[in-house]
């Protein structure tokens, strides 16, 4: 992997993030090129020592700059992902490792684009690859070479875990742990507010909240026990947090996340039968 060429075609929150842990992971920056919108924007990964180029400086950067890279990471948005695989027909080898990390967009319509490229892979980072723990799932055709799907699993096991798993289960991958810090963070907000609403300061919040979810999250990570173990730890029969549990289960809070889960699915289903 250390010695692989790797281009970021689009470098938006989720793009950024892969080259940024990558690059802290201690891959060659001179190995490492980008396209993104601005000029601002290129400037800022070329002071990171990234080669990088800006639509705006040249209509077909995407094309020149992953014209000779080994694996060429697609971080645009799921209705550009057609436009840039035909742009960049043509222009790469035909044994380049091609990774998608737009969801809804299926490995069939990639290869309808890119026929005479076999190593097409699917993937789904999240954001905290930036720190390095993030989770990736990633999804290759039939045809994708070995040696393909390994350098793929390493460039994203250089920002934290990777899942390989078969395309249909990637929909929901990117519900789950995708969109995962979504669901966290949108959890803590709600917790945070509920404080404040009680009387804390936001200060005094976040100590209660964050301290408390990072102290959680580090005592399940030290590997003694099961999360349904350590709640129960917490949970005396007839308690105060017993009450918490039982007013979560009466608002059917599996439901809910199977809601958002299905809602995301849906979602990633429209957006594949768009491009077809």
């Amino acid at each position: 992997m250390e010695n692989l060429r790797v281009c970021f075609v689009g470098t938006g929150s989720m793009g950024s993030a892969v080259l940024r842990g990558l690059l802290a992971a201690g891959h060659p920056a001179a190995l490492i090129s980008a396209t993104t919108r601005s000029t601002a924007s290129a400037a800022e990964l070329r002071a990171l020592g990234v080669s990088a180029m800006a639509l705006e400086e040249a209509a077909d950067a995407n094309a020149l700059m992953a014209g000779d890279a080994d694996l060429i990471v697609l971080g645009v948005k799921p209705y550009q992902i057609v436009e840039v695989l035909t742009e960049l027909k043509g222009e790469i080898g035909r044994q380049a490792v091609v990774i998608s990390m737009a969801a809804g967009i299926s490995l069939e319509t990639m290869a309808s684009v890119l026929p005479e490229n076999p190593n097409l892979i699917r993937s789904m980072p999240n954001t905290p690859a930036l720190v390095a723990k993030g989770v990736t799932g990633i999804a290759a055709g039939s045809v994708c070479s070995k040696e393909a799907l390994i350098a793929a699993g390493e460039l994203f096991a250089s920002v934290g875990a990777v899942l390989e798993v078969e395309e249909s289960m990637i929909n929901p991958l990117s519900a789950i742990s995708g969109s995962g810090p979504a669901w966290i963070y949108y959890f803590i907000e709600q917790w945070e507010a509920i404080a404040i609403e009680k009387g804390f300061t936001k200060e005094q919040a976040e100590i209660m909240v964050r301290g408390t979810f990072d102290g959680a999250i580090e005592l399940l990570a030290s590997g003694e026990a099961e999360p349904s173990e350590l709640r129960r730890n917490v949970t005396s029969p007839g308690g105060t947090t017993a009450k918490i549990i039982e007013a979560f289960d009466s608002a059917d809070l599996k439901s809910i996340f199977e809601a958002g889960l299905q809602a995301a699915v849906r979602r990633a289903e429209e957006i594949a039968s768009s491009t077809q």
